[in-house]
């Protein structure tokens, strides 16, 4: 999905930055996602755009949208249904780190935070879209796509791939198949 979300990001033919493991800072989601932003304004830009992975139902259309949006207002939000958001803009005026990241992050509360931090700003909302956190929101996306869908086809195998596996190691997989000892040294020479 990272991939994905990357491949879309690459044909608006906009600036865009990649906030992962490896480059965030701070204690809590809402402390590295405040972080993440902040640093792209001290890069200069004056809005951002903040895209998470796990929404398989985001278009190019929904990045031009925002971008759109985000000319004449200082701040867009993407909800899902879970009263997070897919997608967050921001301009430089509008933001507060402090106050950002002091949001409930991932959980049911995200999007009514904001909307009540930024009750004042001039604010846009985009088209809700479904995330995908858990299996069972995996499930639902897969019925909602049509049969012949390579991505569902894609994430069907993955899925199928991903729990098998899973259910291997936890059922199967023990001391007594592998061994206590994985390092034995050198092989003897006969």
């Amino acid at each position: 999905m990272n991939e994905r979300v990357l491949t879309l990001v690459q044909k608006t033919k906009l600036p865009y930055f990649i906030s992962n493991e490896n480059a965030q800072q701070g204690d809590s989601f809402g402390d590295k996602l405040s972080h993440a932003i902040q640093s792209v304004l001290d890069k200069g830009y004056d809005k951002v755009i903040v895209l998470g992975n796990d929404s398989p139902g985001l278009r190019l259309p929904h990045l031009q949208e925002a971008f759109k949006e985000l000319q004449v207002k200082n701040l867009v939000l993407g909800p899902d249904f879970k009263g997070g958001t897919y997608l967050m803009g921001i301009a430089r005026v509008s933001f507060n780190k402090e106050a950002f990241a002091k949001i409930d992050w991932q959980t049911p509360k995200v999007l009514e935070q904001l909307q009540a931090l930024y009750l004042d700003e001039d604010l846009a909302i985009m088209a809700p879209l479904a995330d995908c956190n858990t299996k069972s929101d995996f499930e639902k996306v897969l019925q909602d796509l049509p049969f012949y869908s390579t991505f569902k086809n894609v994430l069907a195998s993955l899925l199928y791939y991903v729990l098998s596996t899973y259910s291997f190691l936890q059922h199967s997989y023990t001391n007594a198949v592998v061994g206590i000892n994985f390092n034995k040294g050198s092989p003897v020479l006969e």
